[in-house]
């Protein structure tokens, strides 16, 4: 039974942008089903907080996943504490909403050097410091399958972080190494805080998700944990859709009663 209640132990993984939403209900899930979790971020403050919330089994390291002195450093000490890396969840990244005539250059670089140029670090550094047999688990967006106005720089780089994914699962199959893209959807987290979104609908924008709401990180977490473990072995080079629906096709409106 112990097996099943912590199907990781004795599992290292690493978890980018663990101070956020769906990466820090990552972390969460997998120290509790008994991994050893280096949990990494940018923000030193809230990242820390929450590996010490979470306790035992959690450590917590500093990491731009654009910078690749960082993530040398972090796969280092890993191995220097006799954690060689298993798992690799990589969350860490912003959105920005702005239509492309409004995005500066500078805007559009930093949503590659996070999503995309973070991704294939990521990707390079599990190559080069995983055992065999470990998985990789990148984080897409549903706006990296359906095309998104107002969403040009961050959609390009998600639609790359889908097709770099599958280049390192056809490179690493060899190995017993899978890796797997999730795209979530409209996700309860605060990535839409920022600039730009705060003219949206949201409320109309709910009522266009099949499922009739938006996603939890615990929601996102789970899939991440299914395609981390033993379920999903004969999964490989695949996008798993966490979005309510949205990218399954287009329902038409139904016209609402007229009042009396």
């Amino acid at each position: 039974m112990a097996e099943l209640a912590e199907p990781l132990r004795g599992v290292s993984v690493l978890v980018t942008g663990a101070a956020g939403g769906i990466g820090g209900a990552c972390a969460e899930l997998f120290a509790a089903r008994g991994g050893t979790v280096y949990l990494t971020d940018v923000d030193d403050a809230a990242g820390r907080d929450r590996a010490r919330r979470i306790g035992k089994g959690a450590h917590y390291r500093h990491l731009d996943v654009g910078a690749e002195e960082d993530w040398n450093a972090v796969v280092a000490e890993m191995s220097w504490a006799g954690h060689r890396l298993g798992v690799l969840v990589n969350c860490a990244g912003t959105a920005l909403k702005a239509p492309l005539a409004e995005t500066s250059l500078a805007q559009f670089r930093k949503m590659l050097d996070q999503h995309l140029v973070g991704t294939f670090l990521a990707l390079r550094t599990a190559a080069s410091a995983m055992a065999d047999g470990g998985a990789v688990i990148t984080v897409s967006s549903v706006r990296g399958v359906l095309a998104t106005a107002g969403l040009g720089a961050y959609g390009s780089a998600k639609f790359g972080v889908r097709a770099l994914t599958r280049v390192a699962a056809l490179e690493l199959a060899e190995r017993g190494i899978r890796v797997n893209s999730i795209c979530p959807g409209s996700i309860e987290t605060d990535i839409t805080a920022g600039p730009g979104f705060a003219d949206d609908d949201v409320a109309a924008y709910v009522r266009g998700i099949p499922l009739g709401r938006r996603g939890t990180p615990a929601e996102v977490a789970a899939a991440a944990l299914f395609l981390a473990g033993e379920d999903s072995r004969y999964i490989t080079g695949t996008d798993l859709l966490v979005d309510g629906g949205i990218a399954a096709g287009v329902r038409t409106p139904r016209l609402q009663p007229q009042k009396a």
